[in-house]
């Protein structure tokens, strides 16, 4: 069970990196970190996109890895994947709980799991199942970027709707969209991904009742990130390559105090996926990362 006193901030890729690139002292900072009541969450998206390092400079992976096994080694917070949480809605639904398990035990399996892929990268070790995960993941995400568009090449009705939308009533648009009869089918097509035998009529019930409660917060964030990218997409003509892995990164955050970035651009959709649950703080760079973070405990703002 998570401690109410403490918050949990969610790094993105880029401060991970940083905080490696600073040389800042993981003994120290942790220390720093638990006299405030803080805590760093890492996820399996974040290991995916720093092994990613590996394809670049092999060397640099591997001490990057034994860089951040020093953090995993003392526990910090793992994040579950984004259907994963899904599925802890789900349950604490069926069980009328308020409680959703989204992340991982420090003493669980599945944290072992992450214990031992981290040991295996940071001696340099990039087996063949690691690195068809990079490839996979990295398809995954460019022939969801190419069937989005082919999708709105071929509906032009619906790209035209969408275009109507301006950026000033995007936010308003997508609190009217989350419980509309589209933001349900969007949920329900994620529940039927998941579980394969779920009729879709029901799918659509657990959908609609979920969005509609509290917590909840993974099942509007999906929503919320598919009509974002549909209006994106429909608005500029395609969508970045990175964008996918992109707001992946940002939903992991869904149940952790704040979400810390290096990338502006994040800034302008991040807080629209998270609304308003998860604070977005974006590193400006002038002062050592691990100074700002400790900051981040009484942040108010969403940029800090």
């Amino acid at each position: 069970m998570r401690d109410p006193k403490l918050r949990i901030i969610y790094l993105d890729t880029n401060l991970w990196n940083k905080l490696f690139e600073q040389n800042i002292d993981p003994g120290r900072f942790l220390d720093q970190l638990r006299l405030n009541n803080l805590s760093l969450a890492i996820s399996g998206q974040t290991v995916y996109e720093l092994a990613k390092t590996f394809q670049r400079d092999p060397d640099k992976g591997k001490k990057l890895f034994q860089y951040v096994r020093s953090y995993i080694d003392a526990g910090v917070i793992f994040a579950r994947d984004n259907m994963e949480q899904l599925v802890g809605e789900v349950e604490a639904l069926m069980n009328r709980s308020s409680t959703v398990n989204a992340f991982y035990a420090p003493d669980g399996f599945e944290y072992d799991k992450l214990r031992t892929e981290i040991a295996k990268l940071s001696e340099g070790t990039v087996d063949e199942q690691a690195l068809q995960s990079i490839t996979n993941r990295q398809q995954f995400a460019q022939a969801t970027r190419m069937d989005q568009k082919t999708h709105l090449d071929g509906r032009p009705d619906i790209r035209e709707q969408l275009k109507t939308v301006s950026e000033t009533r995007l936010s308003a648009w997508l609190d009217d969209e989350v419980t509309s009869r589209s933001g349900i089918w969007l949920l329900a097509g994620h529940l039927r991904r998941i579980y394969t035998d779920l009729p879709a009529q029901t799918a659509e019930q657990v959908a609609d009742t979920l969005l509609r409660v509290p917590p909840s917060r993974i099942s509007k964030g999906l929503v919320r990130a598919d009509l974002y990218y549909n209006w994106r997409c429909a608005s500029r003509g395609s969508n970045p390559s990175d964008l996918v892995d992109d707001i992946y990164h940002v939903l992991n955050a869904t149940y952790c105090d704040v979400y810390a970035t290096g990338e502006g651009g994040q800034g302008d959709y991040a807080s629209l996926l998270l609304d308003g649950w998860t604070k977005v703080a974006i590193y400006d760079g002038k002062k050592p990362v691990d100074e700002w973070l400790l900051t981040l405990k009484t942040t108010k703002s969403v940029a800090a």
